[in-house]
């Protein structure tokens, strides 16, 4: 009897050790496989989070204003940086990889009318030039989510971009007229999948992902 616990006993200890083995080297070549999809996507969680906490600072400053409708729109930024920063720090964990924590930056708040003309600036960054290197750097490794996920990401930029564009031509002069502008835009809704930021609900379905139009989020 003693005999046969101890045979029972060898089985499990050699079938388990290189089964255990097999998974620990699966990881790191699946780690190695995707070295650069890694480094963007952690790059741009980085990115993502500053960005939302950005605009929540901004929304903040415009309620202190008194730009309410400004601050809905600023809102409604942060909440879709937000959602593309869960949506990399996903990727990133089934890859078997922890985000990491990251000193909490430096946030400079302007007026209003300045932080409007920041995050104009930044938008036109990100989508003329920042996307289509990022996507370039990762297409070889062919992970097919991150590239799903990061040009969700660019099509909601250029829908911010959109947004906020509706304001560069009199940013400066006719302020007051632009805020007023902004009045007509009472709600925005972000897309909890892709982060797709619009001011009026699609009829059936987001106009990025196509996810139900019930993943939408109403920003108040």
């Amino acid at each position: 009897m003693n005999c046969k616990k101890l045979i029972i006993c060898t089985l499990v200890v050699l079938f388990s050790f290189p089964f255990g083995l097999k998974q620990t080297v699966a990881g790191e070549n699946r780690i190695a496989n995707y070295y650069e999809t890694i480094s963007v996507l952690q790059e741009l969680y980085k990115a993502e989070i500053i960005a939302s906490n950005t605009y929540s600072e901004f929304a903040r400053k415009a309620l202190e204003e008194g730009y309410y409708s400004v601050a809905r729109l600023f809102s409604a930024l942060s909440e879709s940086e937000s959602v593309h920063a869960r949506n990399f720090k996903n990727i990133l964990n089934d890859l078997g990889v922890e985000t990491e924590n990251f000193p909490e930056p430096d946030i400079k708040i302007s007026n209003t009318k300045e932080n409007l003309k920041f995050s104009l600036n930044v938008e036109l960054s990100e989508i003329d030039t920042n996307y289509p290197k990022l996507i370039k750097r990762i297409k070889p490794e062919g992970n097919e989510r991150a590239l799903e996920d990061i040009t969700y990401a660019w099509k909601a930029e250029m829908q911010h971009r959109d947004l906020i564009k509706k304001m560069k031509s009199s940013l400066w002069l006719f302020f007051g007229k632009i805020v007023d502008k902004l009045k007509e835009a009472h709600e925005y809704h972000v897309c909890q999948r892709c982060g797709s930021t619009v001011f009026k609900l699609p009829e059936k379905s987001c106009v990025i992902c196509g996810s139900p139009v019930s993943m939408y989020k109403q920003i108040k």
